[in-house]
């Protein structure tokens, strides 16, 4: 898969890139915000009727809950069940909004995905780095 040319560009490509050595929690914010951004150039693609562009912004969303419904029994755990009926709820939106043009259907899986994004950043809040200077150490002096 060519990511910097499938239509999503150079940011797509470096979203890829920095996803590498990112620690488990932000890599799965990352996969959410993609998620989103996807189920969004999906319903504007319904919107204006365009379908090449709702069928490759769902054919990557859809890659990507497989890919998590994956991760998702690699270390199974509490909330694992949960996370996977979430995801098999967000696929189904997805094949019911690609084959019947269906508006309703990806709103339905953005809001689910909004949900679970919220939830996953309160339990797992981004770094403070009003801390850190430029080089990345932290600014407190150790003692």
């Amino acid at each position: 898969m060519d990511i910097a040319n499938d239509g999503f560009g150079e940011l797509a490509a470096y979203r890829a890139v920095a996803g590498i050595d990112a620690a488990p929690a932000d890599f799965m914010k990352m996969a959410m915000d993609a998620l989103q951004g996807f189920l969004r150039q999906a319903e504007t693609g319904i919107a204006g009727g365009d379908r090449p562009a709702k069928a490759r912004a769902l054919g990557s969303a859809g890659r990507l809950v497989e890919f998590l419904l994956g991760l998702s029994g690699s270390e199974p755990g509490r909330f694992t069940p949960c996370l996977a009926q979430v995801y098999r709820f967000v696929f189904a939106a997805i094949l019911r909004a690609n084959a019947a043009d269906d508006g309703e259907a990806v709103a339905a899986a953005r809001a689910v995905v909004q949900e679970l994004a919220t939830v996953w950043r309160a339990t797992f809040p981004d770094a403070d780095l009003s801390q850190s200077d430029v080089s990345g150490r932290s600014g407190v002096e150790d003692g």
